[in-house]
Formats: C-alpha cells, structure tokens, sequence
C-alpha cells in the first residue's frame, strides 16, 4: 500500500463517522418493539455453531451468549461495534433479520462508494481489498 493510498484510508477513516455511517442497531430499529439485552463491554466474535447455534464469545473465548440463529448473532456483533452495556434488541425474529439485512446493504454501499472513489484516485491499484480493510478494522467495522 502506497502513502497515498494510506492518506486515501486515513481521511476516510476521519469521514465516515461524520455522516456517511449509519448508528447500529439505532438506526435501523425505529417504530420496532425491542427488548434491552446487557453485554460485557468487550470483544466479541463468532463462535462456532454446533447444532444450529451459534456460541458468542468473548477475546478470552469465554461463552458470552449462544443464539438460535445467525441473524440475530451478527446482530449482537454489530451492535457491540463501540462495546456498549446494553443494546436494544427486536423481540421480533423477522425485524432482527430486517435490521441486519438492511444495516449490510449499507455497509455494502459504503464499500462501493468507497471503491468508486478509489478507483478515481489510483486507476489500476490493486490495493483496495487492503485499504477497505485498514478502513473498516479502524472503525471496528466488520461485515459477517
């Protein structure tokens, strides 16, 4: 990656946050019933599945929370991005898989957003993989 290419990710990094990136789950969960789950305020990852659960651990691979499906994990993930106490959660099944849905189709837009613009500054790079990655693990963004 090019110096260029690092001050290109840097004044995104700086950008993004100030309009561009939605809040998640706030707003993507607006006029839907939610109940508040607590959380450790740390790290969490994906755990394995194992008979159609899926483990939540924590960077200590200590189990936070197993869930019965995959949307509402990568709920959880997403919205543990800043490591608050507590999230809002649907009680909804099918609003859980709304919410992480459209909150990936935003993601998904920013990437594209962000490659077109790349694409722009370094015509023939082949290094936006390795920007869109520095960008998104600056944020502590991930996209499951």
């Amino acid at each position: 990656m090019t110096e260029t290419e690092k001050a290109f990710a840097k004044k995104w990094i700086k950008e993004l946050p100030d309009g561009l990136l939605k809040n998640f789950p706030s707003d993507f969960i607006s006029g839907i019933e939610t109940e508040i789950i607590l959380l450790p305020q740390k790290q969490l990852l994906l755990g394995p599945e194992l008979f159609g659960n899926y483990e939540i651990i924590d960077t200590d691979n200590n189990l936070f929370v197993n869930v019965e499906n995959y949307a509402k994990a990568k709920y959880i993930l997403y919205a543990n991005r800043n490591k608050p106490a507590s999230i809002s959660i649907p009680i909804q099944e099918k609003d859980i898989e709304i919410s992480v849905r459209n909150f990936e189709a935003h993601l998904d837009n920013i990437l594209r957003g962000l490659e077109k613009e790349f694409s722009k500054e370094f015509s023939g790079s082949k290094n936006f993989h390795e920007v869109s990655n520095l960008i998104f693990i600056s944020l502590n963004l991930v996209r499951y």
